[in-house]
């Protein structure tokens, strides 16, 4: 496997062709999310979409673009309804894996549990940027869900809390995924944010994973700038990438596609071997794809 510019050119994905295949193409795309209009929004939704982004029109943009597997996150302005999620999972088992936001106030069964991770649920997403500190106790029951069978905690949230989140969570055992290119203050930059410094030195526990998603929510060029940073704190083995499809809100002049997403990434990984690791080896081995 190469990852070359020629193999990440746009598609049109109206004109694309997708032949029958033994297995889907071995990329992984480890951050992204489906919804359709109509669903269910949060009562606190900061964001409400005006058009559809299906998880059937995911893959087939994913599979024009050598990407066969990815890892769908819940979006924050969904709330705790999952079914659209889940409805996913179901459908494409062998393509998907999910990271849902569970509700703290209604009881979870066993059996519900259990099912989650037949259909291919592989973590917690805690999307709660701009949102207060969740009371963690609350969580207890959870969270022993999730350490139980090694599911990473995804935290969606701003980096200047992250010294106070990442210690307890890690003190609890729990593996932690952080998106974004570690969520650091674009004002400030990798270099100078303290809570990318926090994230930066958490490396070391081995616990922590990053995601190199979504460079426009921090500011492409400060992204470029924490891309080495990142490399040389984690290493390939504890990073991904994912093309944070389909670049909701804060991508309001619509200019990130999903080739360049790609594009950007071989870019700023210039090594074959570790994007190989990225892209293939970090998020096979942490959600079991």
């Amino acid at each position: 496997m190469r990852v070359t510019r020629r193999a990440l050119a746009p598609m049109a994905l109206a004109a694309a062709t997708f032949p029958a295949r033994a297995a889907p193409p071995p990329w992984i795309d480890a951050h992204t999310h489906a919804f359709v209009r109509g669903l269910k929004l949060a009562v606190d939704a900061r964001y409400a979409p005006t058009y559809d982004a299906s998880w059937e029109t995911l893959l087939k943009l994913a599979e024009a673009n050598g990407v066969g597997r990815t890892v769908l996150l819940q979006p924050s302005f969904l709330g705790y309804d999952n079914s659209y999620l889940f409805a996913a999972l179901k459908a494409e088992p062998q393509r998907f894996r999910g990271v849902p936001w569970i509700s703290p106030s209604v009881e979870t069964r066993p059996e519900e549990w259990e099912e989650m991770a037949r259909i291919g649920v592989r973590g917690l997403r805690f999307p709660i940027f701009g949102l207060p500190t969740p009371q963690w106790s609350a969580y207890h029951e959870m969270l022993g869900e999730a350490l139980k069978r090694d599911w990473p905690i995804h935290l969606y949230v701003e980096s200047k809390r992250l010294p106070e989140m990442l210690p307890l969570l890690l003190d609890g055992g729990h593996k932690i995924v952080i998106p974004h290119y570690g969520m650091f203050d674009r004002t400030l930059g990798p270099a100078r944010d303290p809570g990318f410094k926090v994230l930066l030195e958490s490396a070391k526990t081995g616990r922590v994973f990053v995601v190199m998603c979504g460079a426009y929510r921090v500011g492409p060029e400060r992204a470029r700038q924490a891309a080495p940073m990142l490399l040389d704190a984690f290493g390939p083995e504890r990073l991904m990438w994912g093309s944070d499809w389909p670049h909701t809100d804060t991508d309001l002049n619509r200019v990130t596609t999903y080739p360049i997403t790609l594009r950007t990434f071989e870019d700023w990984v210039p090594s074959e071997a570790m994007r190989r690791t990225i892209l293939i080896d970090t998020p096979t081995k942490l959600y079991g794809l």
